[in-house]
């Protein structure tokens, strides 16, 4: 197997790297004053189609890296310590006693990578870009922030709209980008950052092409000591099929991809090979409920037609081919995640729990009920008016399990008189349509916290249902008191007041099957011990290990990498 080799040119105080093969993640850089081992992390979190020099992190189209590793957020809660706070670019906050208002400390000594001090401007300037630029405000900042203003040079301080107990949590997910840099920055969402200045541990971007990139140590890091490598390497991945051909070289070492039967195609290669698969959230069958075509969505729009649905999927057979097991049915007709059980009412459970499993049968007689029916004898169900009933569903290219689950979406719909296409697009066009409102129906997984809170209000939230948030709402399904009770929670004064809302939540999107909970699915979450220590697993669970674009965590866990003493 090739190393890889890079030549290290001293120009006028600058230096480039020529690459001359990414074939292997060990690099070795020639010194002009000696010759180094220098430690690279190879990282694949997620695919893309094209390497761009693109590190702006309010843009969507931003590499894999760049949040966390370039710009590093002022506090990451660990949500496997029961949401303890990691302190980082913060050092403390504190609430207002009518949580009507939030203050952050800023760690003092912290410089950006090109030597300038960060402070209190930089983080007022950083909001006031989402405030000022709606579409940009993809962590949803404006619904809670009446305005932000800085203290001192090292407090900032945030009104709030109405009262929030949680919003922390959501404050510490916007990037802080450098004042200096971006203050003359026309266009924030078209402004590539090609040559990117940040807080975090990796901001030196030192070779980019069409095949990956490197990127290495911030030079004036504020905890240099903490960090034990040198440069994290990216190498363009295309998509599920490629980078199952490539895992099993050893080529990567911190990875989050689906692999069908691991331990056959990956863990039994090599004992450096190993993974860890904690359970996560719900892969779900999502309606537009404004799909363009006005009969269809009448029909999405009727409960009885969503139940028909689900009522055809035989959630076990998609988890044994699709998922090759790796995974268990979805039995909250809400879509909430099997891990919050105790926040669950049983009585619910069962009640919706029929239409969550398997009955044939049942599904045809509801589609006559709404008269969509086989009124030609052609054997395919037409709409009311006569109108063949063609569907699409889509999913993104290159996950392998989401197109294998749409591929028998597509069977088992069949078998009740149903025709549907399955439809891959590349993940940005993916969310692109998703976001406009251009499909039909479509596959999605949600983002899951340390309650269901995070799951029902990225789900079902309404404020989140605009070009600028991400997907996972954009079934553009609307409750006034779903969304009073998302208000709700974050002020909620206890424990009971808590679940009560929890249950309400789940207790109405299971009553009207909003979407069609599939199966349950884990975190994909692959490392290779042969270079690097210190993974995080089920013996070490310090933080969660996955390596995927904005999970805060991550930047904890390649903190606590070392590579391994030869």
């Amino acid at each position: 197997m090739l190393s890889c080799f890079f030549r290290r040119i001293i120009n006028q105080g600058t230096f480039s790297l020529l690459l001359v093969s990414v074939l292997f993640s060990s690099f070795c850089f020639a010194l002009p004053e000696n010759t180094k081992t220098t430690s690279v992390l190879t990282v694949v979190p997620e695919y893309k189609d094209k390497v761009i020099a693109n590190f702006n992190p309010f843009s969507k189209s931003s590499m894999p890296t760049t949040h966390e590793f370039i710009f590093e957020p002022l506090i990451v809660f660990n949500t496997l310590q029961n949401n303890k706070p990691e302190y980082r670019l913060a050092t403390n906050y504190r609430l207002d006693s009518n949580l009507e208002g939030i203050s952050f400390t800023l760690r003092e000594g912290v410089l950006w990578s090109d030597g300038k001090p960060f402070t209190a401007d930089d983080v007022v300037f950083s909001f006031s870009i989402a405030q000022k630029y709606p579409e940009l405000d993809s962590h949803g900042i404006n619904p809670w922030v009446e305005y932000i203003e800085k203290r001192s040079d090292h407090e900032v301080y945030f009104k709030l709209k109405k009262p929030n107990a949680l919003v922390a949590y959501t404050l510490v997910l916007l990037p802080i980008v450098p004042q200096h840099q971006w203050q003359d920055v026309k266009d924030y969402m078209q402004f590539a950052n090609a040559e990117p200045v940040g807080t975090g541990p990796f901001t030196e971007i030192a070779s980019l092409n069409e095949d990956g990139y490197l990127q290495c140590a911030n030079p004036n890091y504020w905890q240099a000591e903490a960090r034990h490598i040198d440069c994290l390497r990216y190498p363009k991945v295309t998509n599920n099929d490629d980078f199952i051909s490539r895992i099993s070289t050893g080529e990567f070492d911190w990875t989050g991809s689906f692999i069908p039967d691991i331990e056959r195609h990956y863990a039994s290669y090599s004992p450096n090979y190993q993974y860890w698969l904690p359970p996560t959230s719900t892969i779900s069958l999502m309606f537009n409920f404004e799909a363009k075509d006005p009969e269809v969505r009448d029909l999405f729009q009727r409960v009885e037609f969503r139940r028909a649905v689900s009522m055809s999927i035989q959630r076990q057979l998609l988890i044994n081919i699709a998922a090759f097991g790796q995974g268990e049915p979805s039995i909250f007709a809400s879509g909430m995640s099997q891990r919050f059980n105790s926040w669950a009412d049983p009585i619910v459970t069962e009640r919706y729990l029929p239409y969550m499993s398997y009955n044939a049968n049942l599904a045809k007689d509801w589609l006559d009920v709404l008269d969509v029916t086989d009124k030609n004898g052609d054997g395919w169900r037409q709409l009311p008016s006569g109108k063949p009933l063609q569907l699409t569903v889509l999913s993104p290219n290159g996950w392998s399990d989401f197109n294998t689950t749409a591929l028998l979406i597509a069977e088992m719909m069949e078998q009740i008189g149903i025709k549907v296409t399955p439809i891959e697009k590349d993940f940005t066009p993916f969310v692109e349509r998703l976001t406009l409102g251009d499909y039909q129906m479509a596959l999605t997984n949600y983002p899951q916290g340390p309650t269901p809170f995070k799951y029902f209000d990225s789900a079902f939230n309404s404020t989140y249902q605009s070009p600028q948030y991400p997907r996972y709402a954009m079934h553009f399904y609307k409750n006034t008191r779903v969304d009073e009770l998302l208000t709700q929670f974050p002020i909620a004064s206890s424990a009971q007041q808590r679940l009560a809302i929890i249950q309400e939540l789940n207790q109405i999107i299971a009553s009207e099957q909003v979407t069609v909970p599939l199966y349950n699915t884990v975190q994909f979450y692959q490392y290779n011990t042969e270079r690097f220590e210190g993974w995080f697993n089920e013996n070490n669970p310090v933080a969660s290990p996955l390596v995927w674009p904005q999970r805060p965590e991550r930047l904890i866990h390649v903190l606590s990498l070392r590579p391994k003493s030869r």
